[in-house]
Formats: structure tokens, sequence, C-alpha cells
């Protein structure tokens, strides 16, 4: 009789020490699952500024790709028409250096007088007259222009830039003027000034970069 008792006793301090154990272990597996997931919280703001980072200099660099491209002056003259300055041109390529044929290319007029877009127009006819542009294409370029070219006034710039021969465009001021021109229209248009059969040789000198200008 003095037997079960003791044992019973000693089977409730067995039974007492054992829950113990695993309370206590229990409570360590729990602080140490507390820990790493605290671990892992403080990471993760690390882990976001990270990839905030990453995809801000992807975008910077993504924004840097799509920019235009920076032009560099080939050379430049001014127009005189008797004692009148009527405005100074600058050609301009992405190294600096023009080769007929080579894009992209940009022809920028910045305006010394007031000039209304009807006399722009017929002036730039009298140009593809005298370079001999076809009939056919002079009435073609013609309408493209008369349709985009506003009225000019002394310090506005008038610029073409050649992407291609088959895609150009006109900026007002740095502005893009309507919808980019035909195709073909670009070659015409250069050879104002340009071609060897321009009526201003010096000028075309100076826009090729042979000959200065204090301008």
């Amino acid at each position: 009789m003095d037997v079960q008792p003791a044992n019973s006793r000693l089977y409730f301090d067995y039974v007492k020490t054992t829950l113990y154990g695993l309370t206590t272990a229990l409570a360590l597996i729990s602080t140490a699952e507390a820990k790493i997931v605290q671990e892992l919280t403080e990471q993760l703001p690390q882990a976001n500024s990270s990839s905030i980072k990453f995809v801000a200099q992807s975008a910077s660099t993504s924004s840097f790709e799509r920019k235009d491209p920076v032009f560099k002056e080939v050379g430049r003259g001014e127009m005189q028409w008797w004692w009148f300055s009527l405005y100074r041109a600058r050609l301009l390529t992405l190294d600096g250096d023009y080769s007929s044929g080579e894009y992209p290319v940009m022809l920028d007029i910045e305006y010394y007088q007031d000039i209304p877009s009807a006399r722009l127009v017929e002036a730039t006819l009298d140009q593809w007259q005298h370079i001999g542009v076809s009939e056919q294409d002079q009435q073609q370029w013609l309408s493209a222009i008369s349709a985009v070219w506003p009225d000019v006034t002394e310090g506005d710039s008038l610029s073409l830039k050649v992407i291609s021969p088959d895609s150009s465009q006109f900026y007002f001021n740095g502005e893009p003027l309507a919808e980019p021109l035909p195709k073909g229209f670009s070659n015409d248009f250069l050879a104002i000034w340009l071609s060897e059969q321009t009526s201003r040789p010096e000028l075309r000198k100076q826009l090729l970069g042979e000959l200065a200008c204090d301008c």
C-alpha cells in the first residue's frame, strides 16, 4: 500500500519534469522563430531600398537612352541680302563632321529679321528652281512647307532635323511642327545650301566648315 503512493509521486514528478522540459523547449523554439522573423523583417527595408535604387537607376538609364542625341556644329554662316543680314545658318551632326548621305544631320536657321511665312515659301521655291528640283517635287514640297511654316520674327529659329532620307521634321524654336515630312523632302531642302549648284557658294563653304564665319 505504501509503494503505490510513492510510485504515483514519482510518476507525477516525472510527468511534471517532462512537461516543464517540453514547455521550455517550445519557448526556446518560439523565441528562435521570433528572432528569425525579426531578422528577416529588419532585412526587408534594405532589400526594398536596393530594389528601389535598382529601379530608379534603370529608369534613369532608360530615360537617358531615350534623350535626343546631342548634335555638334560642323559650320555656320550668315545669309546677306545687300546690306541686310537675314539669318544665321548652322549645320550640325553627331560628331561635328559632315559627309553627304550620312545621318542624322540638322540645319538650324536663326532669323535676324521679321519675315512672313509666304515670303519664306516663295524664297525657297526660287532656290529649288535654281538648283533644278523637278516641277513635280517642287509642288509636293511647297504643299508640305506651306502647311507648317509660321511667320518668323527676329530671334526665332527654324530647324530641319533629318534622321534618314525618308524621315525628317521641322522644329520652330525647339518645338516640333506637325507631322514628319514626305520622303525625299530633306535632300532637296538641304541642297539649297549644300549642293554645288547653290546660289550661295560662300555660305555653303561656311556650313561645311571650310570657311570661318565670325557670326
